[in-house]
Parts: C-alpha cells; sequence; structure tokens
C-alpha cells in the first residue's frame, strides 16, 4: 500500500515536471523577443542621449 503511494507521488511529480518544461519551451521564443527588444529599445534611448 504505502509503495503505491510513493508511486503515485513519483508519477504525478514527473507529470508535473514534464508539464513545466512544455510551458517553458512555449515560453522562450516570447521571453526572447521581450529582450531583444527591450535591448533595441535601450540602444534608441542611449544613442539618442534620452537617458
Amino acid at each position: 500500500m504505502q509503495l503505491r503511494h510513493i508511486g503515485d507521488s513519483v508519477n504525478h511529480r514527473v507529470i508535473q515536471e514534464h508539464l513545466a518544461q512544455e510551458v517553458g519551451d512555449v515560453l522562450a521564443p516570447f521571453v526572447a523577443l521581450v529582450f531583444v527588444r527591450g535591448q533595441v529599445l535601450l540602444r534608441f534611448f542611449w544613442n539618442n542621449h534620452l537617458l
């Protein structure tokens, strides 16, 4: 009985980690896009001496 509970909790954890990895894989391009746009804006403001 106890071993089954351990197995269930391990399986549940593996599923949660897999879902977290999928979310990370989906969000990675958006995070990269925001980062690049932020760099472009900072470079624009820096070059125009607005900072």
